[in-house]
């Protein structure tokens, strides 16, 4: 039986772990923390995850503790719609899509792991052999295969491709929380001049709320406060949650790449395509990846081929997607809102279509 060493236990890495041992992989996982988790914040899971999650054998449980996506629609500063979508014409186009807790992702992927899968918890790796070695502490483990899961900070990446460049600051600053057992709102998005703001059901009274705002060069630092002052729901979402439950992080994304691959050694995820949030397809990719290496694990070169075409352009689109959706300026904001307020629906739903391709799984 062939051996795979994954360094990391989040998303990537677990979704890894089971796609291996599905195509027959004796899988150890290597996860510094010492319990399986995941941070306070939601996830949608757009209909190219849950066709890799139905390929792993859990988008039933997936389906079954998630709630229908919602696309609502996009308004201005001023609370006024500049763009409605129709839920029915989306998934005519695209199929179902879902979101959820992202710990609850996790949990369905810990729990779907087979015996075959062995979780070395609360050590840290701390080296990587080009020939097939892992250290975590004392101790010194060969595979055939060694997975990097570890994330945008990837110790993998760091270690094996030390030529390669570091992440890089987007400039924008977010926030991200849950409320719990809050009423009817309007879902989708709100857009201001460099900032936006949006809502996710995710069932039962559960809303997942998102905040990004850019930052200048020598100005203070936004504050969530400044949100305040925008339409409503907005205040009421930001009051509805103690300070403390608010993630916050500036973001960071990688460059593109030119391999994922190093002789017996493999980047998924973050560690291989870190990419800002505005498409939603950072968790999604590597679900795809985790697919695409199970087909490929004896042909790492196919692999790269397929994964580095994919994400490549799907970074390129999120910085893209960043610049407009967080662009300032009166001129430049009127003229984003302009554009969303002309676009025909239709056109808009048909442009979302290749971030859901699935031709460069499998």
């Amino acid at each position: 039986m062939h051996t795979a060493g994954i360094i990391g236990g989040g998303i990537g890495g677990l979704a890894t772990a089971l796609a291996l041992a599905n195509a027959g992989w004796s899988v150890t996982v290597f996860e510094q923390a010492p319990v399986l988790t995941e941070v306070g914040a939601g996830i949608t899971l757009w209909p190219n995850a849950l066709a890799a999650l139905d390929h792993l054998g859990v988008g039933d449980e997936i389906r079954s503790r998630a709630a229908p996506g919602w696309v609502g629609g996009i308004r201005n500063r001023q609370g006024r719609w500049l763009m409605r979508t129709s839920e029915e014409r989306f998934r005519a186009l695209h199929g179902n899509f879902v979101a959820m807790h992202r710990g609850d992702l996790v949990d369905v992927l810990h729990t779907a792991l087979p015996e075959s899968v062995t979780l070395r918890l609360g050590g840290a790796v701390t080296g990587i052999d080009v020939g097939g070695a892992i250290r975590c502490g004392d101790r010194l483990e060969e595979f055939d295969l060694i997975v990097g899961a570890d994330g945008i900070d990837s110790l993998t990446r760091r270690t094996m491709f030390p030529e390669y460049p570091v992440p890089q600051a987007l400039g924008v600053r977010a926030w991200r929380w849950i409320v719990d057992d809050f009423g009817s709102v309007d879902v989708g998005g709100i857009l201001g001049a460099g900032g936006e703001f949006g809502i996710v059901p995710l069932g039962n009274g559960r809303l997942y709320v998102f905040a990004a705002a850019r930052l200048s060069k020598g100005a203070p630092d936004p504050p969530l406060d400044d949100f305040l002052h925008w339409p409503s729901p907005v205040p009421e979402l930001i009051s509805a949650v103690v300070p403390e439950r608010i993630l916050r992080h500036d973001i960071r994304d990688l460059p593109a790449l030119p391999s994922f691959v190093r002789d017996s050694v493999v980047l998924v995820g973050d560690a291989a395509h870190a990419m800002g949030p505005h498409l939603g397809q950072g968790a999604c990719q590597a679900l795809e990846d985790a697919v695409a290496l199970s087909a490929h694990a004896h042909d790492l070169a196919t692999y790269d081929y397929l994964r580095t075409k994919r994400t490549h352009c799907l970074q390129k689109r999120s910085r893209q997607s960043a610049r407009t959706i967080l662009t300032r300026g009166v001129g430049a904001t009127l003229a984003r809102d302009l554009v969303l307020r002309a676009l025909p629906t239709e056109v808009f739903l048909r442009g979302l279509g290749s971030n859901f391709s699935t031709r460069h799984m499998m």
